[in-house]
């Protein structure tokens, strides 16, 4: 008598193995990963038998993955972003989209990492997602409901007589990209202008840019927020500067987007309970930073337990550059490496520091913080030539630096954010104001106008982590595997 071992790559099936088998017993090495379903039938001259019982075996893992959790869905124009939580022990997903709550009749998208942005025809959609590895599928997410309304995105044409994009940019960072792929990446501001806004830093339709902004908007987990889109620009088309009549023109490139959901811990072990949204333009890769003393800031916050709110955007006002090795000035100020520097340089980094106040009738309704940093800047100040362009990896740099790491290969892409609900002094009055850039109340006719949400209460700090803490630190390493392009961010 012989033995025949079947196993399968679901129940019922035979299609890994079938194999005969002298004796009543097995041992294999070097099996893959995975879950197998095994049953043995025994032969003789006169056939085989029925099948044995069958079992399943489980090899270099205990489980499959769990749901997916923190789904969230946003649409610019026919442009759609994607976006969840990691889980735990996922080696991929599959996105599913129906016509109707639990449908996949639309779509069915594997995926190698937590996130999607595509193109997609106008209409509503019904998106959840599974997690995979080798030991099968999760149960899927919860089901979110995605509405796509045409009028731009990738791919689509902006209609004739358009309103134009407000600001421009640098050629030198769009990679592989045309100027018209990346500028089908904007929206309608509502104010006679479009704006650039956020964008992976490999496009659907396959070019790569040389530049990338941080946080796909997507991953916010609350719909208030999610419900405005990023508008790159807007802030600073109000501010206008000496030389700049039409607004402050910010370099697109430094644009960054930085997302904390309730739940997410950071790398100290601190957990966040507020949902926050910054966008800060931070970039490192020219010189002009260093004398540009306001860039934008949009900082959208909501409290969930305390029942607060705060939308604000304005500009932070960034003071001048002082050295890192220096001791630490006050705010605001921007602490960054420069050439011939006075002492030895153990670490690379650059943080900015400010806060950002909305005054009304001349008093303070709310404050809120904003440091953004960057731990590998790719370019650095020369003291005494402001419009040189002086790399990170230049010779004349070596004589600062007690270590041997390179940073500049990192190009921009290691960066963090300090994230606070801010101070509320909104006890009296309405909770939403208009402002010019530098937060002074203006008519919400006036050109300058930008609108500002602030809950009503009275000095309130809240926490913004688990363990009391009043700020939450965002780290975020975005784009070392596209180095090779020398991002210019």
């Amino acid at each position: 008598m012989v033995y025949q071992l079947e196993v399968g790559s679901a129940q019922g099936a035979a299609d890994l193995v079938v194999s005969t088998v002298a004796v009543p017993g097995l041992v294999a090495g070097n099996v893959p990963d995975g879950r197998y379903w095994v049953r043995v039938r025994s032969a003789n001259a006169a056939g085989y038998s029925v099948p044995s019982d069958e079992i399943s075996v489980r090899v270099g893992c205990v489980a499959a993955p769990p749901a997916p959790i923190g789904v969230a869905a946003q649409a610019a124009g026919n442009t759609v972003s994607i976006g969840w939580q990691p889980a735990a022990g996922a080696t991929g997903y599959v996105l599913e989209a129906g016509s109707g709550p639990g449908a996949a009749d639309l779509a069915v998208v594997p995926l190698g990492a937590a996130a999607l942005v595509a193109t997609a025809p106008q209409g509503t959609y019904f998106v959840r997602v599974r997690a995979l590895n080798a030991c099968g599928s999760s149960t899927s997410s919860e089901e979110v409901v995605l509405n796509v309304v045409s009028g731009g995105g990738p791919g689509v044409p902006p209609p004739s007589g358009t309103n134009p994009i407000f600001g421009s940019v640098d050629p030198v960072i769009l990679g592989t990209c045309s100027g018209a792929v990346h500028d089908a990446w904007s929206i309608d501001g509502g104010d006679g202008f479009r704006y650039r806004t956020w964008h992976p830093q490999v496009d659907p339709t396959g070019c790569i840019y040389a530049h990338e902004h941080g946080d796909n908007p997507a991953l916010i987990q609350n719909a208030e927020i999610a419900a405005v889109p990023v508008k790159f620009g807007y802030i600073g088309r109000r501010h206008p500067m000496p030389g700049e009549p039409n607004g402050h023109d910010e370099p697109h490139e430094g644009f960054k987007v930085f997302i904390a959901n309730p739940g997410d811990a950071n790398d100290e072990g601190r957990v966040n309970r507020v949902f926050s949204r910054s966008v800060f333009h931070m970039g490192t890769g020219g010189p002009k930073r260093f004398t540009m003393q306001h860039h934008s800031a949009e900082i959208r916050v909501i409290h969930p337990e305390f029942g607060l709110k705060a939308f604000t955007q304005l500009m932070m006002d960034t003071g001048g550059s002082a050295n890192v090795c220096n001791p630490r000035v006050a705010t605001p100020t921007k602490d960054v490496v420069q050439l011939n520097s006075p002492c030895a340089l153990t670490s690379a980094y650059e943080i900015w520091g400010t806060t950002q106040a909305v005054r009304i009738n001349g008093r303070e309704a709310y404050r809120s913080f904003a440091t953004p940093a960057v731990f590998d800047p790719i370019t650095v100040r020369n003291p005494s030539n402001a419009a040189e362009l002086v790399y990170a990896w230049d010779p004349r740099m070596a004589a600062s630096k007690v270590y041997n790491t390179d940073w500049s290969r990192f190009r921009g892409c290691e960066r963090e954010s300090y994230a606070q609900p801010g101070y509320w002094d909104n006890s009296r009055g309405s909770e939403t104001y208009y402002t010019d850039p530098m937060g002074n109340q203006v008519a919400a006719t006036s050109p300058y106008a930008l609108l500002q949400e602030i809950s009503k209460s009275q000095s309130v700090g809240a926490p913004a982590t688990t363990d009391g803490q009043h700020q939450f630190k965002m780290r975020r390493n975005y784009c070392q595997q596209w180095s090779r392009l020398g991002l210019k961010n």
